[in-house]
């Protein structure tokens, strides 16, 4: 699945692509198989071609422009068959392409103006 998100301008904001996980295609970046894989693997694979990374909420980002992400909707079984049912490993669900400082989290001030404009307007 692709999903492009639009600003008020019709430029493009940030591309979306989810991993199929049924056989069909999946993200590759730099050789690398970003989508259905355990995101463990996949940051040690891109950090070993030399690509900088950092956490964020749902998954990390990489100074080229792009995040790697798990909503927790797949589990360790559905790639590891001998999996515990308790295994933590995360599964790379998505890809997500935005300039590197989209994936900033917002800055206190930026949500203490969110709030105050929420109110402002009821």
């Amino acid at each position: 699945m692709l999903v492009l998100t639009y600003t008020e301008d019709d430029t493009v904001e940030i591309v979306e692509i989810a991993y199929a996980g049924d056989g069909g295609e999946e993200v590759f970046y730099d050789g690398v198989q970003l989508t259905f894989r355990f995101m463990d693997d996949v940051v040690a694979d891109l950090e070993a071609r030399g690509h900088q990374y950092e956490p964020i909420d749902i998954g990390y980002r990489f100074e080229p422009g792009f995040a790697i992400f798990s909503m927790g909707s797949r589990w360790a079984r559905d790639l590891d068959p001998d999996a515990s049912e308790n295994d933590p490993r995360r599964i790379c669900e998505g890809v997500s392409v935005a300039p590197y400082h989209y994936f900033d989290g917002p800055t206190d001030e930026e949500i203490e103006a969110y709030i105050r404009s929420r109110e402002n307007s009821r």
